[in-house]
């Protein structure tokens, strides 16, 4: 059985809509329309997932479908996503900027204070530069509970420290302030008293 008859088949038995389907494998519907419609084929990512769905093996999956499985062997292995290509650049600049801070011999905390600000500039600009409406489309409820999560554990260091910071400095100017009063009226006491 073909791929496209195959996806049908499963999908209806559960009694999904292809927006369903499309909504559970974060694609669009017009992408299980064109599966189903054997106007194109799932890539092998997608096979993957379609198999978790439907409880079936990809033998079952793609066996008897000889289009899609020369698709798997003339291509090879797919080319890596944008998102898969940041993530990579992403890790590999954190190990560079690591490997950098060890050789200047910088402490955690002189680099997170050079790092603070930028790291803010840049989480205000890229929550500028999202596609919020798109977002909402491709993320799931599971990845973003993960994602702010994520985020409050990374920002709860420094959001402590400012807060420790701006209340020692208050309290400093405060006790700095009561005792320059103190000293001022003892000193406008003492030249009335001694004039």
């Amino acid at each position: 059985m073909k791929i496209s008859q195959q996806i049908k088949q499963q999908r209806e038995q559960r009694h999904w809509s292809q927006a369903n389907l499309a909504k559970r494998l974060n694609i669009s519907r017009e992408s299980i329309s064109k599966w189903e419609s054997d106007t194109a084929l799932p890539s092998f990512t997608n096979v993957i997932k379609l198999g978790e769905l439907f409880d079936l093996s990809l033998d079952d999956l793609i066996k008897g479908d000889d289009k899609l499985i020369h698709k798997f062997e003339s291509h090879g292995p797919e080319p890596l996503s944008r998102l898969s290509k940041f993530v990579l650049s992403v890790a590999g600049l954190s190990i560079v900027g690591y490997l950098i801070g060890l050789a200047l011999h910088m402490s955690a905390s002189n680099l997170r204070d050079w790092l603070e600000l930028p790291f803010i500039i840049t989480l205000i600009w890229l929550l500028c530069t999202i596609n919020w409406t798109q977002m909402n489309r491709i993320l799931s409820k599971k990845t973003l509970i993960i994602g702010g999560l994520c985020l409050t554990l990374l920002l709860i260091p420094s959001l402590t420290q400012s807060i420790h910071d701006m209340i020692s400095g208050m309290w400093a100017g405060i006790m700095q302030s009561e005792k320059d009063g103190y000293l001022g009226v003892i000193l406008l006491f003492k030249s009335i008293l001694f004039k």
